[in-house]
């Protein structure tokens, strides 16, 4: 009896210690106005973070684009989203999302498009055309025009590294 009861303790102490893996939090979807795009994402918990994988809805027959990133919850309360939807041919839409407590907030990306960001939208048809690419970097504080392809490309291949680096620390 007391070796069973040793073994369950034991069990018990192994399952609370062993850190919490990828769980998912669920399905979301947000539409993005003042367009007819609704991005459909599945919120993965990695310890404090959030991956967001996915793809973004987009109206007029245009084909579903994939999406990825990543959300932070912020000292304030906040929550923020960053995640690229990738258009064919490979462009990449990179949208900024601070939303507030009821999981609604304001979005923004590189291709200087905003509006609100709006949980649960229903099942649409929502007026509006979809989202454009961007043709060049964000201006100003947000991007860089003087960046060469090669520099683009090593800094890639640098975040790439990284990324290799702490998925194996994981």
């Amino acid at each position: 009896m007391r070796r069973f009861l040793f073994s369950c303790t034991l069990v018990a102490v192994l399952f609370a210690a062993a850190p919490a893996n990828a769980q998912s939090l669920g399905t979301f979807r947000w539409r993005l106005a003042d367009f007819c795009s609704v991005v459909n994402v599945n919120v993965i918990q990695q310890g404090s973070f959030y991956q967001l994988i996915g793809y973004e809805e987009q109206c007029g027959g245009n084909p579903r684009l994939p999406v990825y990133g990543s959300a932070m919850l912020q000292a304030d309360g906040t929550i923020w989203l960053g995640f690229t939807t990738i258009f064919p041919f490979g462009n990449g839409l990179h949208t900024q999302v601070t939303l507030n407590s009821s999981l609604s907030g304001f979005w923004r990306d590189n291709a200087n498009q905003s509006g609100a960001f709006t949980l649960n939208p229903g099942p649409g048809p929502f007026t509006g055309g979809p989202r454009i690419t961007p043709i060049e970097p964000i201006t100003g504080d947000g991007g860089s025009k003087g960046d060469s392809l090669e520099s683009l490309q090593a800094q890639l291949a640098e975040l790439l590294k990284r990324m290799a680096a702490l998925a194996r620390k994981q």
